[in-house]
């Protein structure tokens, strides 16, 4: 995993949570408009006579994998959060969190750093190459 990879996480990871949040949503929505059965065709399976049961099941198992999900969010934003809080270098700091976890443009932190685009994107790769230097053998084996 590179340095950029591992600095993503946090927004891959808030991502994923914000789908299944999305996904638990429509299955919710999904499960209220569950209609009763209707034998009127014959099949030869089994009909599902607890339709709402089983919704509730795929709900409830749903929200567990995004509280593992959560967990997991919360365990390495703040891992990354106090790595870039140790750069030493203010600039370095600014560009980093502003990138990764306010998960602002270059456009934007140029503007508020009163630096050029071209200047910003020169300064967040020397920023990753220390924060590579610093903290990249914790992550480059994963």
């Amino acid at each position: 995993m590179d340095t950029k990879q591992y600095l993503s996480q946090i927004s891959r990871l808030n991502r994923q949570i914000q789908n299944k949040l999305s996904e638990i949503s429509q299955l919710r929505d999904l499960s209220m408009g569950i209609r009763a059965i209707s034998n009127e065709e014959r099949v030869q399976t089994t009909p599902n006579f607890d339709k709402i049961g089983t919704s509730i099941a795929k709900i409830d198992e749903m929200e567990r994998n995004l509280d593992k999900l959560i967990d997991e969010y919360v365990e390495i934003k703040g891992n990354i959060v106090a790595q870039i809080d140790s750069m030493e270098d203010e600039v370095i700091y600014n560009i980093l969190f502003a990138r990764y976890i306010e998960k602002k443009t270059f456009e934007k932190i140029a503007t508020e750093m009163t630096y050029s685009f071209r200047q910003i994107t020169r300064l967040h790769g020397k920023a990753l190459i220390e924060f590579e230097k610093k903290y990249g053998n914790q992550y480059k084996n994963l």
